[in-house]
């Protein structure tokens, strides 16, 4: 690559990294707002709430499929400008809306410019993000999510004494804004992952079926990453959202719970930054076998904890624990990341992402109620012992599977001879 080249590629990379970022701030604003506007300025009950979270997500379990295959077909840097601008729009009439059901409803539509908007993202980094630099350009994205992550309470709740709480929303639309300029800064000249044809709802839905009819001739790497991100987060979604409520029942009060956040996001950042800054170009399947150990045995101690000890441990064993919860599962989304970046066909990576979200989004629909089944019939730790028993099936995949591979190279050459 000549010098000129370089300097083109790595401006593309930092513009796209700024927009990214840009973007997820925006996101986390949103999720802050969503759930806490309704209940200050509405008085919303519990199901509202959860009424609410459902419009945000099910869109992307409904249609995300069907939105991927569109994305396959047409310029994605476009329909990423599309999707900023429609969040931008929608965000900005959240801002004003004058009652429950108009915000409801606004949710919805902006959960679907989200859908837009990620996985077209996600096909604008395929195309720009070279695979030598993907590992580092995933570490410093994730790190510089997660710190917005765990400012975005501290910055949107200071707003919010400054001025109508609503309002707020116009801050997440100014960051989208400004990331609807600087998109068409980002990269060359970027094409379709599929040829042009005439797009119809017969030739979208034909799509689809032979995206999902080729998914068995994808890469079994892939395959295997995609399952364990899946499991993961069903089972993470197992205890989470019990979380606090199992806390206060053992007489913690709502500042521990902020401080066990605060440390999950604090081994995210460190996980991020360990692969950006010591690690030395890792592949993708060891930085998931290392992330899943390191979740599974966190879990695993405070499972033993919750379970064994007569009295609960004090709060600092909780955040030393969730801190390594946190590493461990960062690392490991960055590595499945990449993974996917790497093995996915272009071709098809607008509808595997979609259709990969619509899955989690069914875990994480689906996983809650589980948890608080095993609650009502068992004991509020069981939810965490149920979450260590999946990762540690989930730790026992991603370490013998490589196994597994060498296996059947080796056989496959054998036959070969």
């Amino acid at each position: 690559m000549r010098k000129s080249d370089l300097e083109v590629s790595e401006k593309s990379e930092r513009c796209l990294l700024t927009v990214q970022t840009l973007a997820g701030l925006a996101q986390w604003i949103d999720i802050f707002l969503i759930f806490t506007v309704p209940s200050f300025v509405w008085r919303s009950s519990p199901a509202e709430i959860a009424f609410l979270a459902s419009c945000f997500g099910l869109p992307s379990l409904f249609i995300g499929p069907l939105m991927g295959a569109l994305l396959d077909r047409v310029n994605p840097r476009k329909m990423m400008v599309v999707g900023a601008l429609s969040r931008t729009l929608f965000t900005v009439l959240i801002a004003f809306a004058p009652g429950l059901q108009v915000f409801a409803g606004l949710v919805v539509l902006k959960g679907l410019a989200n859908l837009l908007y990620w996985p077209a993202s996600a096909i604008v980094t395929n195309q720009v993000i070279s695979e030598a630099r993907r590992v580092k350009y995933f570490s410093s994205q994730s790190a510089l999510d997660q710190l917005a992550k765990i400012g975005t309470p501290l910055v949107a709740g200071f707003l919010a004494l400054m001025m109508n709480g609503q309002l707020v929303f116009l801050i997440s639309a100014l960051l989208t804004l400004v990331c609807v300029m600087m998109i068409p800064r980002v990269g060359g000249r970027l094409q379709p992952s599929q040829p042009m044809r005439m797009r119809s709802v017969n030739g979208l839905l034909q799509d689809l079926f032979l995206g999902f009819g080729s998914i068995k001739t994808l890469p079994r790497n892939l395959l295997v990453s995609i399952a364990l991100s899946i499991g993961l987060s069903f089972g993470l979604a197992i205890y989470d959202p019990h979380l606090a409520t199992f806390l206060d029942s053992k007489g913690f009060d709502a500042a521990v719970f902020s401080m066990i956040i605060s440390a999950t996001g604090a081994g995210a950042v460190t996980g991020a930054a360990l692969i950006r800054f010591v690690f030395n170009e890792p592949e993708p399947v060891t930085l998931m076998r290392i992330g899943i150990a390191v979740f599974t045995f966190s879990l695993s101690g405070a499972s033993i904890l919750f379970n064994l000890a007569p009295e609960l441990p004090g709060f600092r064993v909780l955040v030393f624990l969730w801190f390594f919860n946190g590493l461990g599962y960062e690392i490991f989304v960055i590595g499945s990341s990449v993974n996917t970046q790497n093995l996915c066909p272009p071709a098809l990576l607008g509808r595997i992402s979609t259709s990969v979200r619509s899955l989690q989004m069914s875990t994480i629909v689906l996983a809650p109620s589980i948890g608080a089944w095993l609650i009502t019939n068992y004991s509020r730790t069981t939810p965490f012992l149920m979450t260590t028993i999946v990762a540690w099936i989930l730790c026992w995949t991603v370490m013998i599977f490589p196994r597994i591979q060498k296996h059947e190279l080796s056989v496959g050459q054998s036959l070969k001879k």
